[in-house]
């Protein structure tokens, strides 16, 4: 199963220059624990960097100031792990568990942002694969009887 048929493709975005309290307001507005920082270049959109509500925190005492001072840029991790859309499910979970982050950009071909995908977008595929596995177990189990 691919990563771009399981990320979602409505996505928390916010420029690095952009004000943190904005991408905060953001995040809450859409329920979501992220947003991923875009650069636009020539009609692309390209993934840049994330901020997390963690990030947010953190930022706010290595800088010692509050959401309203920072940018998006201020708090961002930078060191972006990006899966492309054509990502099979195992590559993804062992991608992420890696670089121990429960959440990573999708982009296509090109490089442009196209969705998200975290934990709980692969949780119910790998739950959907242990099934089949199981089912198949039980009937071997009953074929041997």
């Amino acid at each position: 199963m691919r990563i771009g048929d399981l990320c979602s493709r409505e996505v928390c975005i916010a420029e690095p220059d952009e004000p943190l309290l904005q991408a905060v307001r953001e995040m809450h507005r859409q329920h979501v624990g992220s947003v991923v920082a875009i650069e636009r270049r020539e009609g692309a959109v390209r993934p840049v960097g994330i901020v997390t509500d963690r990030d947010v925190m953190r930022g706010e005492i290595t800088h010692q100031a509050d959401v309203f001072s920072l940018t998006v840029g201020d708090v961002m991790s930078a060191n972006l792990l990006v899966l492309a859309e054509s990502c099979e499910l195992p590559e993804a979970i062992a991608a992420l568990r890696q670089r121990g982050v429960r959440r990573a950009p999708v982009v296509d071909a090109r490089g442009d942002l196209i969705g998200i995908v975290t934990l709980d977008d692969l949780l119910p595929a790998v739950a959907e694969r242990l099934e089949g596995l199981a089912d198949l177990i039980g009937r071997q189990a009953r074929l041997e009887h």
